[in-house]
């Protein structure tokens, strides 16, 4: 028994001080996946706009070319389905934009936070104490 309360403190100093010195690497790494993801989601969003207006020119010239005949159905039909699968890249796009790009913002907040109060150490070891 009087070994395992120093074996048991000793362990949670250990994790402790562990999850300190990570705490800048688990930052950067979640800063790098919120920038891909607000990347993919500009990328997306781009492309399904795009995609939206290169198939409603379709769509248009498929009813402007024939006047007299009426519209290839072929054509306004391919031409529907380019603008439904532009609206879908922007409807998936958009939001993956808008999230990467807040959580990239509440990131940084929250590493400039943790920069400044500063920890109880300069080498990245050190106690906490939580209350």
């Amino acid at each position: 028994m009087k070994r395992s309360i120093p074996m048991l403190l000793l362990a949670i100093f250990y994790l402790q001080a562990n999850a300190q010195s990570k705490s800048t690497l688990i930052y950067g790494e979640a800063l790098i996946k919120d920038r891909r993801m607000e990347k993919i989601g500009t990328v997306l969003t781009v492309a399904g706009g795009i995609t939206l207006f290169t198939g409603n020119i379709l769509y248009w010239k498929s009813y402007n070319d024939n006047a007299n005949n009426g519209p290839d159905k072929n054509k306004a039909t391919n031409a529907g389905y380019i603008m439904i699968s532009g609206v879908g890249l922007m409807a998936v796009g958009i939001p993956l934009w808008a999230i990467g790009k807040s959580r990239e913002r509440h990131i940084r907040i929250e590493a400039e936070l943790v920069r400044f109060k500063g920890l109880a150490s300069a080498n990245g070891l050190g106690f906490k104490i939580r209350f």
